[in-house]
């Protein structure tokens, strides 16, 4: 009879084995970060209608502010002599009430955010841009820029640089000492700081795109802008909010609508020296007077 062989089975090949044990190890943390990505969204979801709604009862029982005080001119009177205006916060917000000065045509609020504790405030940029980047603004902030006719040998500071902008570096290549300060979004550039305590040079000109409508104060930081600035020196602040528009966020806070620009400057040390309005790019020109 003939015989018959069984063959041996190969034995495994252990650096297979561990590749393989190693792509299921990664398979398993893989789905694990997606779950958790899914809770982080469901949650933030939840969470940031379900406290501005929370607020908006509490906000309903409370007696409204006796005198509201402009954010532009700084007129005061009883709440009833300023309209209101409504809209609604796409990034969970909530009701957003915001007031029209009846002397200037400044529109501001919600009071609800302008009343909310600023360690809160930074804590909800933050939250927002975890998620949420703002689209290149390069082209306005230069647009902005050269608004306020810069001259070669100035020296400018882009205020609110972002992370999603090249205006720096695009105005340094031309041969202009620009820099640039962004406080709230991670930028790795060796011409833009993060603090304001950073900050000690003297500027021929600001300029900023997309700022001024988150100021709280205005005033107060065209105070802080005007100590940065040498003597007859210039600001350009770019906005779409020079008009009503883009008022569906909380983060927007201050539209300096009609006259308010006039007037904010008169009461900070400016003067108002130029505008430009094409289709959703405005922009107002300051010049610090003497």
């Amino acid at each position: 009879m003939p015989r018959m062989f069984t063959r041996k089975p190969d034995a495994p090949n252990p650096a297979e084995a561990r590749l393989a044990a190693l792509e299921h190890a990664l398979g398993e943390m893989e789905g694990r970060q997606k779950a958790l990505e899914r809770r982080h969204d469901a949650l933030k979801a939840f969470i940031v209608p379900a406290v501005w709604n929370a607020l908006d009862r509490l906000y309903e029982r409370t007696e409204p502010l006796s005198e509201p005080v402009c954010l532009a001119c700084a007129f005061t009177a009883p709440a009833a002599k300023f309209a209101v205006r409504t809209d609604a916060c796409v990034f969970g917000g909530g009701k957003l009430e915001r007031l029209e000065c009846p002397n200037c045509g400044c529109l501001f609020g919600p009071l609800k955010y302008l009343q909310t504790p600023p360690e809160l405030v930074d804590l909800d940029y933050r939250l927002l841009y975890t998620d949420y980047s703002e689209g290149d603004s390069t082209e306005a902030e230069i647009r902005a820029f050269r608004a306020m006719g810069p001259k070669p040998g100035g020296v400018y500071l882009n205020w609110g640089s972002g992370a999603w902008s090249e205006s720096v570096e695009r105005l340094r290549a031309e041969g202009f000492d620009v820099w640039g300060f962004e406080p709230h979004a991670t930028v790795d550039s060796q011409f833009v700081v993060q603090r304001r305590d950073q900050i000690s040079a003297k500027f021929d000109g600001v300029f900023s795109n997309n700022l001024i409508e988150h100021l709280f104060d205005p005033a107060e930081q065209f105070a802080d802008w005007k100590s940065l600035l040498k003597p007859g020196g210039r600001m350009a602040h770019a906005s779409p909010c020079y008009e009503w528009s883009f008022a569906y966020t909380r983060f927007h806070v201050f539209f300096p609508l009609g006259e308010a620009p006039a007037r904010l400057a008169e009461r900070t040390g400016f003067r108002l020296t130029g505008a430009e309005d094409e289709g959703e790019f405005h922009v107002r020109v300051f010049e610090a007077a003497d």
